[in-house]
């Protein structure tokens, strides 16, 4: 990855203009996760980030059904680094538009049904919001995948990816935790 100085640099000696600078100033621009407030499938309240319990998270984020298989691929994947790594925690974290409370109840149950196992529902969040601005927020262009984030404490996004779990990807998530 090219530093902001070279960017500015590069986009300066081949004329390519100000909208360059403003995508090499975006690109290095450090990236939080927003405050939502939610209740995880265990019904307690999670104030995110503020509730993660992780010195890391690693934050599996669906947009749609369809996506479960790619879930459960990175929800083993986090659970065996989580075993790794005292100091990591993962959240899944169904992302969903704002709903009306019956609606949202529903879903949860329906959630709590698929993942059979209560001792995992307090990491599953579903998140009710503006999914548009939810990931703007993030800096995630596209919904039609599975992204998963690792941030600190504070929410701040250190490592990303989306999709599926390939060894590639595997090895740089590992390189990305920090202890």
């Amino acid at each position: 990855m090219r530093s902001l100085k070279s960017m500015i640099r590069l986009a300066l000696l081949g004329g390519l203009g100000p909208m360059v600078l403003l995508a090499a100033a975006q690109a290095q621009k450090p990236v939080r996760f927003p405050a939502v407030t939610s209740y995880s499938l265990a019904k307690t309240k999670v104030a995110l980030p503020a509730d993660l319990k992780g010195k890391q998270n690693l934050l599996v984020l669906s947009f749609d059904v369809s996506q479960s298989p790619e879930v459960d691929r990175w929800l083993r994947e986090a659970q065996s680094l989580e075993r790794l790594h005292e100091g990591l925690r993962y959240y899944v974290l169904p992302v969903s538009e704002r709903e009306n409370p019956l609606y949202r109840w529903w879903e949860n149950s329906s959630m709590r049904g698929n993942y059979s196992d209560p001792q995992e529902w307090p990491w599953i969040v579903p998140l009710y919001v503006n999914r548009k601005q939810f990931r703007s927020t993030l800096s995630i262009a596209k919904d039609r995948s599975v992204v998963v984030l690792l941030t600190d404490r504070q929410g701040n996004v250190v490592w990303r990816t989306h999709g599926k779990l390939t060894a590639e990807k595997q090895a740089a998530l590992n390189a990305a935790i920090s202890y």
